[in-house]
């Protein structure tokens, strides 16, 4: 423990590391103020209304909203909600099962795949229709904007600096030894070369304090603005919620009886995910690689290069091959506001974002391990 608050003060006594962290907060602030104020007024006064009558919009909600005093946000909300069903009774997936086998047509492998895939789904189709999930109001029309600027704005900006931090981080430790000069030393001290697994373990343990930090004074801030008191136990699969890929529009399916609450939190662990697999993942480059702005350097490409290949495999109609390349961390990253969802052709299994940062955990680490145990091994004199 002691070597870890060593590392760790190295760490935050860099001016830098707290400058990129104003800066990111400082962006952070100016997308809390950026949706109109109109928008949030109707998102905090439904969620009131939501949290009076329930969210289930039946009749007793219909017969409560309209006994309510009339306001210009509530006849929007009275005109949206009037003859609801429960859209999810008669969905068939079958047409999400044609239009992505019609897009990968000539690979068989992956039409099989995705038909696999949208007949496991149509089973959650038929539990969140009999749960009455559609029903649900969430915010009414004003969902499918608020959950998107949530979580593909404010959530993927967020996400995208606490990985940046995690390589700071990452990069910063490992790498240190050999900017002020003193390798040698240390490897010839009484904990030698082993300092340098306290030193991927104090990055890793940094890189998700810090973006816990970064989550509070942005999602605290978010909360404060924007009123979830009434609709936290409402299902993300409300039917005024929904998903689009290529164009594509369908219900927001998820894998499991998600509330907007449960979803929340879901989302902020897995995020915790993502950072651990890039602040490893910097670690790696660090130990392969002696210089550190090296090592930066060819962390980005790498990045750059998982996204490429993704692209052209696509572009050739290398359908299979693309597949297996949305388990990489920037292809998790890039569908991040469809996590927990059947993610379209982003998604090749259920539970894709689970099963791709379970694996990708389970890979840097290993790679880790024999990067640390090759650094055991080599000259650095």
């Amino acid at each position: 423990m002691r070597l870890a608050v060593w590392e760790w003060r190295k760490l935050f006594r860099l001016p830098a590391l707290w400058v990129f962290v104003g800066l990111c907060l400082l962006l952070n602030g100016l997308l809390l103020s950026s949706p109109s104020a109109m928008d949030r007024a109707f998102f905090n006064d439904t969620s009131a209304d939501a949290a009076v009558l329930g969210q289930r919009v039946d009749d007793e909600f219909q017969t409560g909203l309209a006994a309510l005093p009339d306001t210009e946000n509530r006849e929007l909300l009275r005109q949206s909600v009037v003859g609801l069903e429960n859209t999810l009774e008669d969905y068939d997936t079958e047409e999400l099962t044609n239009f992505y086998q019609s897009l990968m047509e000539g690979d068989r492998l992956a039409q099989s795949w995705m038909a696999w895939k949208y007949e496991l789904l149509q089973e959650r189709v038929d539990s969140l229709a009999q749960t009455g999930a559609a029903l649900d109001l969430y915010v009414g029309p004003i969902t499918h904007d608020s959950h998107q600027y949530l979580y593909n704005t404010l959530f993927r900006v967020l996400l995208t600096e606490s990985v940046l931090l995690g390589l700071l981080c990452a990069l910063y430790l490992v790498g240190y030894e050999g900017l002020s000069g003193t390798q040698s030393l240390a490897c010839v001290s009484r904990t030698g070369r082993r300092l340098w697994k306290h030193k991927t373990l104090a990055a890793l343990a940094a890189a998700l304090g810090l973006y816990a930090l970064l989550a509070l004074f942005t999602l605290g801030p978010y909360l404060l603005l924007w009123d979830y008191r009434g609709i936290w136990d409402s299902s993300v699969s409300s039917q005024f919620n929904y998903f689009v890929d290529m164009l594509y529009s369908r219900p927001f399916l998820t894998w499991a009886d998600f509330t907007v609450g449960s979803y929340f939190a879901a989302m902020i662990a897995a995020g915790g995910g993502l950072v651990a697999v890039f602040t490893l993942m910097g670690a790696v480059a660090g130990l392969l690689i002696r210089h550190t702005y090296g090592a930066a350097i060819a962390a980005a490409a790498f990045c750059a290069l998982l996204l490429g290949l993704s692209s052209t495999l696509a572009n050739l109609g290398l359908w299979s091959a693309y597949l297996l390349t949305t388990f990489s961390p920037m292809c998790l990253w890039l569908a991040i506001n469809g996590w927990f969802t059947e993610l379209g052709q982003m998604g090749l299994v259920p539970w894709q974002e689970t099963v791709g940062l379970a694996l990708n955990l389970l890979v840097w680490s290993g790679i880790a391990l024999l990067a640390l145990r090759r650094f055991g091994r080599k000259d650095v004199a």
